[in-house]
């Protein structure tokens, strides 16, 4: 099995209930994390997989008789 270190930042409140969880299951944190990842990644990619969300310039677009002119550079995408 290869060993990855995933360094992340985590905000008080999700600490303290990585904690809790820990004292309840008796479980590690590492195994409590791995646990939470394999059930929660696949739902927050069924709430956010489908068509991208039209934005406020592709409806700008579609209008007709509206000319937008072109950028000089690309648009950055942020996640």
């Amino acid at each position: 099995m290869k060993n990855d270190v995933l360094q992340l930042r985590v905000e008080p409140e999700l600490t303290e209930m990585i904690n809790l969880a820990v004292r309840q299951t008796g479980l590690t944190k590492s195994e409590i994390l791995r646990q939470g990842l394999r059930r929660g990644v696949p739902a927050v990619v069924q709430a956010l997989e489908g068509p991208p969300r039209k934005t406020l310039v592709s409806a700008l677009l579609d209008m007709k008789g509206l000319e937008i002119p072109q950028r000089r550079h690309p648009m950055k995408r942020r996640l």
